[in-house]
C-alpha cells in the first residue's frame, strides 16, 4: 500500500506524457476569440485539477493497447464534465474555495458560474459527437443524465433524517461513481475491446467511485480547508447527511430521535467529528470504503500484469490511505 502521504497524482507514470496532451486538448476546448470571455476561460483552463478520471481513461485503455488520439479525446470529455459538475456544486453549496483558490461563483457570481459549467458540458459533447469510437456520445449522455439525477436526489433529500444507507449508496453511485465507471469504460472502448471487458472495467470504476465518495465525505468531516484546498464542513451546513452521520443517527434505535434532534442543532463540524468518532461511525464508514476498494481490485484479476494494471491497483489503495 502506498505511503500515507502518497497522492494519486504521484502515480501517473505510465500515462504522464499523455495527460499533458489531455491538458492541451481541454485548453483547446476552452479557447475563444471573444475578448470578454477569453480571460475567464483562460483562468479555468489553468485550474485543471488532479486529473484522476482522465488518468483512469488512459490507464484502462493502456491495459489493451497503445494510447491514441481517441483516448486523449475521451479523457478530455470526462474531465470537462467533472469540471462542470464542480462549478455547479460550488454554486449549490455556496463554496468559496476550489483547489486552494477562489471558486468560480466567488469570482464571477452564481449566474456566470452556472453558465460556465453549462459551457464546459457543451464542449464535452462537441468532442463526443466528433469521436470515431462507437457509442461514446451515447455513453457520455447517459452518464451526464445519471449525474444530474444523483445531484437532484441529493438536493431533494436535504435535511431528511430518515435517509437510509441504501439511499446514500444509490445517490453516490449516481452522482460520483457513474463518471468513474464511464471513464473506465471509455478507455477500454477506445482500445476496441469487447463489451464484456468494458463492463468489467466499469465495475472497477463504480466500486472505486463509491469508495472515493465515502472517503471524500469523511474528509469533509475530518479535514481542514488548508489540507484540502476547498471549503469543508459544508455537508453539515447544507444538511447533506453522509454515511458516518447516517450510521450515527441509526445505530441505536432507542436514541435515534434524540440524535436527530441533536444533529438538527449542530452547526459546528468539530462537534460532529467528535460524535461520529466516539460512536464508531467514522470507523464504520472507513470500513465500507475499504470493502469497495477490495471489490474494485478483485475486478482486475482477469487482466494481465502490466504497469497500467499496477497503477490502477495503487490508485485504489491510495483512496482511503490518508483519510484518518
Amino acid at each position: 500500500m502506498p505511503s500515507i502521504k502518497t497522492e494519486i497524482c504521484d502515480l501517473y507514470g505510465p500515462v504522464q506524457s499523455k495527460l499533458i496532451k489531455v491538458h492541451q486538448r481541454i485548453s483547446e476546448q476552452l479557447s475563444t476569440s471573444d475578448q470578454q470571455l477569453a480571460p475567464i476561460l483562460n483562468t479555468i483552463s489553468k485550474r485543471q485539477g488532479k486529473m484522476i478520471r482522465p488518468a483512469m481513461v488512459l490507464l484502462c485503455g493502456k491495459l489493451f493497447s497503445e494510447l491514441r488520439d481517441e483516448h486523449i479525446d475521451c479523457a478530455a470529455m470526462v474531465e470537462l464534465i467533472h469540471m462542470a459538475s464542480l462549478m455547479h456544486d460550488d454554486v449549490i453549496d455556496k463554496a468559496q474555495l476550489r483547489r486552494g483558490q477562489s471558486s468560480a461563483n466567488a469570482l464571477w457570481g452564481n449566474t456566470a458560474a452556472v453558465l460556465l459549467g453549462d459551457f464546459l458540458l457543451s464542449r464535452a459533447f462537441v468532442l463526443a459527437a466528433a469521436s470515431k469510437c462507437d457509442g461514446v456520445a451515447a455513453l457520455l449522455g447517459q452518464t451526464a443524465q445519471i449525474l444530474c439525477v444523483g445531484e437532484l436526489k441529493q438536493n431533494l433529500l436535504k435535511g431528511c433524517f430518515d435517509l437510509t444507507e441504501q439511499d446514500y449508496f444509490q445517490m453516490i453511485e449516481a452522482k460520483t461513481a457513474a463518471l468513474f465507471r464511464c471513464s473506465c469504460q471509455l478507455g477500454a472502448s477506445a482500445s476496441g475491446v469487447s463489451k464484456d471487458q468494458q463492463e468489467i472495467l466499469g465495475q472497477f470504476g463504480c466500486q472505486f467511485g463509491l469508495a472515493f465518495q465515502i472517503a471524500d465525505d469523511l474528509r469533509d468531516i475530518l479535514s481542514s480547508e488548508k489540507q484540502e484546498g476547498k471549503t469543508l464542513g459544508t455537508d453539515l451546513l447544507q444538511e447533506k447527511f453522509t454515511l458516518p452521520v447516517i450510521h450515527w443517527i441509526n445505530q441505536d434505535s432507542d436514541r435515534k430521535q434524540a440524535r436527530i434532534e441533536k444533529i438538527a442543532m449542530l452547526k459546528d463540524p468539530e462537534e460532529l467529528t467528535k460524535q461520529t468518532r466516539l460512536s464508531g461511525s467514522i470507523d464504520y464508514a472507513l470500513e465500507q470504503a475499504q470493502a469497495r476498494i477490495k471489490q474494485a481490485k478483485q475486478s482486475l484479476n482477469s487482466f494481465s500484469e502490466s504497469p497500467a494494471k499496477e497503477t490502477l491497483l495503487l490508485f485504489a489503495d491510495t483512496i482511503v490511505a490518508d483519510v484518518v
